[in-house]
């Protein structure tokens, strides 16, 4: 009895601390939300009570803040710049320096500018330090200059900086032409024609002519002797995205007419000879042969080409050459390995190919499980949980931005939240940092969890790395779409971390990162009303949407799970064009994914549902019975349009 009354007295203390908690949550969201008006004093009670809580000064950055826009004046210039010294490293403090400076330009407090603004500072907070010693009859030409002559468009804080260089007459046709050279290399050629017209006259032909090369490649031809030669190399490489067979056949009597070095020769032919392997044209190997090899020492993405290419055409003992050229670190990585392993295979020397397989085969990876394929072994997880220790957990939970992480996350302030995990892991050691992941795991803030006990270097607590939360949602949407559940975790992992409300830079939303436009077509499909951005940040709808799309791209391509991955990271056009010519064992096409991220996606995609079978103590199925071989075409390879 007295048990059961200890363990009661236990859960009411539970309860009670989490209303409390809830309860100042409440307060403190109203607090801000006062504090973003200028009106935290109208809030005095609960700032009061909130005097002990973790994000207490966040209130106080806040109405800084607002105060900056409502009543500027040297007296809040004094507060500001105390709080900042008293919490440098704080977030809010972060923005509300930056909010200062350009208050402080709008002002004409110039040294003041000047002695706040930071070398790590972006573009605007630079280019008002410059304007600032403009104004106080300084000549910080160097600087200026540096800020005009970039490719892009600089942001309105420079714009009286440039005036100031065009009214001192430094502005000069050499440097205005230098800009318009960055410009062109960096496909900005409006700012480019902008720039031609500020030129003298006499000047204005020089960019014209770059222009007409860059943005029309194919004149090339008819280039005159004297053209840049980086503008020659760049209009090069546009030509040859658009006629590679025209651009490899040009680049001899280019370097004679030009006078191009050897450097801008080698730069030419190894793109040519890229083009051609992600093209999985024969002619690649050509073209490798061609290069220097001593340049391409240390250019890791060139090299890779070359060995995804005599893979492509199975040209076994031009991969073995490739391979045994490689700097010994790289020759060791995992995939080189695998592909060492697979050519002595096929050149008949199995058992040096069967020793290589069986040290792979213990890794947990993705070319590990193709190396057990190989020989028939089973899988290796090699799961160890991450040892508690006591005395790294208590350094870690010491530390303040911990307590403020962990409020932001439960207040669903995900960008300060990260910001105060990012502040908090800076200086931590690898122990330092495990116990951090087993943290943020416990609070199922599950992308911080993974990516911490990566830079803890911590590989094998599969518990943090592979969770499956949203398990109910996963098992249902994989069910009505004929999936395997751990497909949808895989995808859903290696999109978004396990984040509801992820945001991509393109706009993809959610934990499977649907596009919107997608998201709507496949609830129309489904007899279900369009999306919202707030029904995309629904897991349960997030997943239904995505796991129908998995189907969708399956059913595309005959079942074939490697083209439905890749289809769901590229889109399906792009696949179509990136089939092989006959029959391919789909570890060659995978390893000669065009893109890059694509690339890399599948194989992660493929290894992480391979864990996840394990953790839902599914059947594992090998790579090579998932994966089938690639085929030159399927019956609708190319409907799906979205």
């Amino acid at each position: 009895m007295r048990a059961l009354l200890i363990a009661a007295g236990l859960a009411c203390a539970g309860l009670a601390h989490a209303a409390s908690s809830d309860a100042m949550r409440s307060e403190f969201l109203d607090a801000l939300s006062a504090a973003r008006h200028g009106n935290l004093d109208q809030k005095s009670a609960e700032v009061a009570d909130l005097r002990d809580y973790p994000l207490y000064y966040y209130l106080e950055a806040t109405q800084l803040r607002a105060e900056l826009s409502i009543n500027p004046g040297q007296g809040l210039d004094s507060r500001i710049a105390h709080f900042i010294a008293a919490h440098p490293d704080l977030p809010p403090s972060q923005r509300l320096r930056h909010a200062w400076i350009a208050n402080l330009a709008d002002r004409d407090r110039w040294q003041r500018v000047i002695d706040e603004t930071r070398a790590s500072d972006g573009t605007s907070a630079q280019c008002r330090a410059v304007h600032a010693a403009i104004e106080l009859g300084r000549s910080p030409a160097g600087k200026a200059i540096d800020l005009y002559t970039v490719g892009q468009s600089q942001p309105s804080a420079c714009d009286p900086v440039f005036a100031w260089l065009k009214h001192t007459g430094r502005l000069t046709a050499a440097v205005i032409r230098q800009r318009a050279h960055a410009a062109i290399l960096n496909d900005q050629y409006g700012l480019a024609r902008y720039l031609s017209r500020q030129m003298p006259t006499a000047d204005t032909p020089t960019i014209d002519r770059w222009l007409d090369v860059a943005e029309t490649p194919s004149h090339l031809t008819d280039a005159p002797a004297d053209l840049d030669p980086d503008i020659a190399v760049y209009a090069f490489k546009r030509l040859a995205l658009r006629d590679l067979d025209r651009a490899a056949g040009l680049i001899k009597p280019l370097v004679a007419r030009l006078g191009l070095n050897d450097t801008r020769r080698y730069r030419m032919r190894r793109y040519v000879a890229l083009l051609y392997a992600e093209d999985h044209r024969p002619e690649a190997l050509l073209w490798f042969a061609r290069i220097d090899h001593a340049r391409m020492t240390g250019d890791e993405h060139a090299l890779g080409w070359e060995i995804r290419a005599a893979v492509y055409q199975q040209r076994w003992p031009l991969v073995l050459d490739a391979i045994n050229s490689l700097p010994a670190e790289a020759a060791s990585d995992e995939q080189w390995q695998y592909w060492k392993a697979r050519a002595l295979a096929k050149t008949g020397r199995k058992q040096q190919a069967r020793a290589i397989y069986k040290r792979l085969a213990a890794h947990r990876s993705y070319h590990g499980y193709l190396a057990a394929d190989a020989i028939g072994h089973g899988y290796s997880f090699n799961a160890q949980p991450v040892p508690d220790n006591a005395a790294a957990l208590a350094r870690v939970e010491a530390h303040p931005a911990l307590a403020r992480a962990h409020e932001l996350h439960e207040l669903g302030m995900t960008h300060d939240a990260y910001l105060e995990w990012r502040h908090l892991i800076a200086n931590l050691n690898s122990a330092e940092l495990a116990q951090a992941a087993k943290l943020a795991y416990q609070w199922q803030w599950y992308a911080r969890a993974i990516t911490t006990l990566a830079k803890a270097d911590y590989w094998d607590d599969l518990d943090i790395r592979y969770p499956t939360p949203f398990a109910a949602a996963v098992r249902r949407a994989a069910h009505n779409n004929g999936l395997d559940p751990a497909y949808v975790f895989a995808i859903m992992r290696t999109e978004s971390l396990f984040q509801p409300t992820v945001r991509s830079p393109v706009g993809a939303r959610g934990l499977m990162q649907l596009m919107p436009g997608t998201a709507d077509h496949l609830a129309r499909a489904m007899g279900r009303a369009a999306p919202s951005t707030h029904d995309l940040n629904d897991p349960s709808t997030n997943i239904s949407l995505g796991a129908r799309y998995l189907h969708d791209m399956l059913a595309d391509w005959s079942g074939n799970i490697a083209l439905a991955t890749a289809s769901y990271n590229a889109g399906p056009r792009k696949i179509a064009h990136w089939l092989p010519d006959a029959d391919m064992p789909a570890d060659i096409w995978i390893a000669n994914i065009p893109y890059t991220e694509t690339r890399h996606y599948v194989q992660r995609a493929m290894s992480h549902m391979t864990v996840f079978q394990h953790r839902l103590s599914e059947s594992v199925v090998p790579l090579d019975k998932r994966i089938d071989d690639v085929k030159p075409s399927y019956p609708d390879d190319t409907q799906t349009t979205f």
